[in-house]
């Protein structure tokens, strides 16, 4: 008889509190319907158009098992201003609709020549630049910015997994 009159006198004070915070806990973790239908799923032609470099950074890659060391990072770092002023040396890149894409120089025609260009495909709401390093471009609310990331590393030694690069609408 005194054991559950003794798991009552514990549980009561847990369960007041689990009773106030209840609506705490509902709160921050109910999304609306309107709110999840708001999700943005690109199609090609958003990416269509030209694009200008906004900015760059670096990001440890998703499939990292260990935590980044310092010597990686500082080396992730230098790789990605290196790759920065390359991409800063095109005044834009240009994506048109029938599949292809151009990174145009300063003072290029626009229907300028080929210096650093190829082709594109659309896949899973991003579209990829068919390069070794496989850049992948995402768009994640309308109107919004082109997200450029690598998703192959033409060798071993390649930081290119590390690097993320920021693109915005110019037209």
């Amino acid at each position: 008889m005194q054991k559950p009159a003794r798991a009552i006198r514990v549980a009561a004070p847990l369960l007041t509190i689990l009773g106030m915070a209840t609506p705490f806990i509902l709160t921050i973790s109910h999304i609306s319907s309107a709110q999840a239908q708001e999700e943005y799923l690109p199609t090609q032609k958003d990416f269509v158009g030209k694009w200008q470099l906004s900015g760059a950074t670096i990001r440890p890659p998703r499939d990292m098992k260990d935590a980044a060391t310092p010597e990686q990072e500082a080396a992730a770092n230098e790789f990605q201003q290196t790759v920065t002023a390359f991409y800063g040396a095109f005044d834009y890149l240009e994506i048109t609709a029938d599949g292809r894409y151009n990174f145009h120089q300063p003072g290029d025609p626009a229907s300028g020549s080929c210096i650093w260009c190829g082709t594109w495909f659309f896949n899973k709401s991003s579209l990829w630049l068919e390069l070794d390093t496989a850049p992948r471009l995402d768009i994640y609310a309308k109107g919004g910015d082109i997200q450029m990331t690598y998703t192959a590393e033409p060798d071993e030694k390649s930081k290119y997994a590390w690097l993320v690069f920021g693109w915005t609408k110019v037209e």
